[in-house]
């Protein structure tokens, strides 16, 4: 970003605001923001930035104001051009984001994050070869981008070019030979044996980066994980009353805490995305929200909930027995365990569970019995359901509820 001619004070006042933004004092920077704007009103960076703010914070309407008035300002402004790029594709308004990410390319050819961003557009219209090539420049241009290469093989995976991704996948290797993420991607695409479960590191980064556009995208495809766990605790606990301890396992943006909260008297949640943990924190509605391994964290606190609820989330577990333990572990006598799981279909080569080539695992009815009965849980319910659509298919799940004996 260029240095711009304006008073001292107020660059030193955008410089504290955009410290504060940095270090995730929202309230602040935005105060120092809107300061900066009472003194400078046309000041590009402010506006920017501040609007950058506001849609971190999930105010995309006014964020994408703000932008398009830095743009009237300045028409180079290129990462701002990127960023309004951003809101619009969250906001649906997927013509005007394809346009706004080809100007910054047109602009600047060497701007990665353009290339990845107009490549996930496509990939939302199932235009694969179209995102495949962007995801391509991506890379290239920027091959320490860890999410140029995951866009990249999804793609692919998505248009069923499975060799093609893994060889993406182990080139990506080559460049990162620690991040145990690929090697759960090479896993999946392999008749190499499946990990457990996904790292924590796969986790982590897979929805940290998706964080921002996570409950958009799924609207889009029919989510129905949070409205399945709802209907399974409506039919085990009645009417709501306020006087459960309660804890969303996985809890992601926070989908489920606003169906979850009339039946709590304390309501936390537990995740190992920050990027979603701060999106959770915006609904209100945690008493606490923990960064944490959700097998870990469970074993570490023994008889604390009377519900737990874990909506599409154990599709990260390949075997189940000792998450299943912890939860078990975590209830109090008589308390219930509500989840989902994608469905094996084709048991007779996976009895128990089964790694797909997207990355996450899905398990029998059987092996799902089998473990709740064995960690001391008792199957009230196991229904047979679709979770959500992918590609326009639909996607086998389980919706469960256990009870601690």
């Amino acid at each position: 970003m260029s240095k711009r001619t304006t008073p001292a004070s107020v660059e030193d006042a955008l410089r504290m605001a955009i410290s504060a933004h940095q270090r995730g004092k929202h309230d602040e920077a935005e105060r120092r923001y809107r300061a900066v704007l009472a003194s400078a009103p046309k000041h590009p960076d402010a506006l920017h930035y501040l609007g950058v703010l506001l849609h971190q914070l999930g105010q995309r309407e006014p964020a994408l104001a703000l932008i398009e008035r830095a743009l009237a300002i300045l028409p180079d402004y290129i990462d701002a051009r990127n960023n309004l790029g951003n809101v619009q594709k969250e906001l649906g308004l997927t013509p005007q984001a394809e346009q706004s990410y080809r100007r910054v390319i047109a602009a600047r050819p060497d701007f990665a994050a353009a290339h990845n961003n107009l490549g996930l557009i496509y990939k939302t219209q199932q235009r694969f070869q179209e995102a495949t090539d962007a995801f391509r420049c991506c890379v290239a241009l920027a091959p320490e981008m860890f999410e140029g290469w995951l866009n990249l093989g999804n793609a692919l995976v998505a248009s069923e070019r499975y060799e093609e991704a893994l060889a993406v996948y182990r080139q990506w290797q080559i460049q990162a030979p620690e991040d145990t993420a690929i090697s759960h991607m090479i896993a999946a695409l392999t008749d190499s044996p499946a990990p457990d479960r996904a790292s924590n590191n796969y986790v982590q980064s897979t929805f940290d980066r998706f964080a921002d556009t996570f409950d958009e995208v799924l609207e889009g495809l029919d989510y129905r994980a949070p409205a399945l766990c709802d209907a399974l605790v409506a039919n085990l606990l009645g009417a709501p009353k306020g006087n459960c301890a309660v804890l969303d396992a996985g809890c992601g943006t926070g989908l489920c805490a606003p169906f979850l909260l009339p039946y709590a008297h304390t309501l936390d949640g537990v995740d190992l995305s920050p990027k979603m943990l701060e999106k959770a924190a915006l609904r209100n509605c945690y008493r606490h929200l923990y960064e944490a391994e959700l097998g870990a964290w469970l074993e570490a606190h023994p008889a604390s909930y009377e519900l737990i609820v874990s909506a599409d989330t154990l599709c990260y577990f390949g075997a189940l027995e000792q998450v299943v333990s912890a939860a078990a572990g975590a209830l109090l006598p008589g308390g219930y365990f509500v989840f989902t799981l994608e469905e094996t279909m084709d048991t007779a080569r996976a009895s128990q569970f089964k790694l797909h080539p997207h990355g996450r695992y899905s398990h029998t009815e059987v092996y799902a019995k089998q473990i709740l009965e064995k960690a001391g849980l008792d199957v009230v319910t196991v229904q047979r359901t679709v979770l959500r659509s992918e590609l326009s298919l639909p996607v086998a799940g389980l919706a469960v509820a256990a009870q601690r004996r």
